[in-house]
């Protein structure tokens, strides 16, 4: 399972949220879900890598001794920034759950699943404690429904349709 989960936490990285987030800002049917997806990238991202990452300063779990054996056979998945929230875990939410608000949820709950198997990905690289993960999932779902209910208020979302057409 190394080499499938090296590639899932892959999908937590800013480069296929951002493209996915970019893509429905330009499909008009699907622009007010990417501007919530921005918004809710941008926001949580803000809040748990640059404001609670250095004021929590937790110490990755590869750092510890009774770790490092598990960590080296599972890939040496490399992390220089502190632990808690999990980055990863906090982005896929912040998108991958907005998608889930916005679209038929027979459908849309694939994405959730994506943004757990991100999260657990970052677990079994030993990059981050459960506690990580967890926290993360928190700030990305919060902020993306506070985002999502304040850019659905009927006069905000008015304005936001005259403005992009």
């Amino acid at each position: 399972l190394d080499i499938f989960f090296n590639a899932v936490t892959y999908l937590g990285e800013a480069l296929p949220l951002i493209t996915l987030t970019i893509i429905l800002i330009f499909i008009k049917r699907t622009r007010l879900c990417g501007i919530n997806m921005a918004l809710s990238l941008f926001i949580s991202i803000f809040i748990g890598a640059v404001i609670l990452k250095p004021l929590i300063a937790r110490e990755r779990p590869f750092a510890c001794p009774i770790y490092n054996e598990y960590w080296i056979a599972v890939g040496k998945h490399l992390e220089i920034s502190f632990s808690c929230p999990s980055s990863h875990t906090t982005a896929s939410f912040a998108v991958l759950f907005t998608f889930f608000l916005y679209f038929n949820k027979k459908y849309s709950f694939a994405a959730l699943i994506i943004a757990l198997m991100i999260g657990f990905s970052r677990v079994y690289l030993m990059v981050h404690y459960p506690s990580d993960v967890i926290f993360g999932i928190c700030i990305g779902i919060i902020v993306s429904s506070l985002t999502y209910f304040i850019l659905n208020k009927k006069t905000v979302k008015e304005k936001l349709i005259r403005f992009y057409n």
